[in-house]
């Protein structure tokens, strides 16, 4: 049997090159709550090797750690939390709002009713105030989406998470550089559309070298689809967690 990692034969419960697990299975429900808990709790190697990584060879690189490449890898749910955090910093250090803010303040000013707007003003200030935890929140609604539109290409749901923590992450990057080139040219809608357009392709380029066995045509637009359904999740989550404060809010009195 040989490593995962870097191919070395094994002899051991652990590479003698490299040092990874012998045992590195395919992604599954235990193992992506061990991977949660080591994200949280413990900090992992090779945070700027994957950062690098996610800028040349982003998807080459997801492929090799969901195939068992993981000793230089930073953990994906560690990976997104970290990015996503800078990320709101940055936002408050130049007093701009975040695309989550952005967001929920349209889907604010879209319900009509008083009720509506009171109902969920306490529950989307929260999530306006935690961006890092609420991007960990969306990540399985578009992990979903992601799942749904790329099924049969051979890929599991919690493997469509790692492969969106990555990306997520990555483009906190983007967001955080174009926030602040907006902030220099004092000209922030540019720079908001340029980040989106950017964080797109990215996207695209990330799920096109994945699937390099697929035609890129076919992965953009199964691509597409998956951002359909994620808006039509989003929407469908913040319209039940409303009016699920409404009832309970009629309830009490």
């Amino acid at each position: 049997m040989y490593c995962k990692n870097c191919d070395h034969l094994l002899h051991d419960n652990f590479c003698a090159r490299c040092g990874q697990n012998a045992k590195v299975d395919r992604l599954n429900f235990p193992s992506f709550l061990t991977e949660i808990s080591d994200s949280i709790f413990q900090l992992n190697r090779g945070f700027l090797y994957t950062i690098k990584e996610l800028f040349t060879r982003p998807g080459h690189t997801i492929r090799d750690f969901i195939q068992g490449k993981r000793k230089n890898h930073f953990k994906p749910i560690a990976f997104v939390l970290t990015l996503s955090t800078i990320y709101f910093f940055v936002s408050q250090i130049f007093d701009n709002s975040t695309l989550i803010d952005d967001f929920i303040t349209g889907y604010s000013d879209g319900g009509d009713e008083h009720r509506l707007k009171a109902s969920s003003s306490s529950i989307l200030n929260w999530l306006s105030n935690n961006y890092a935890y609420t991007t960990l929140l969306l990540l399985p609604l578009f992990s979903l989406a992601s799942f749904i539109s790329f099924n049969g290409f051979g890929q599991n749901y919690l493997e469509h998470m790692v492969i969106n923590s990555y990306i997520t992450g990555q483009q906190a990057i983007f967001y955080s550089l174009f926030m602040i080139m907006g902030v220099i040219i004092k000209n922030e809608d540019i720079t908001v559309l340029l980040a989106v357009i950017t964080c797109f392709l990215f996207n695209c380029w990330a799920f096109s070298q994945f699937y390099l066995d697929k035609k890129r045509i076919k992965v953009i637009s199964r691509l597409i689809i998956s951002y359909f359904l994620y808006i039509f999740f989003i929407s469908v989550f913040l319209i039940v967690l409303t009016f699920g404060l409404i009832k309970n809010n009629r309830n009490r009195f």
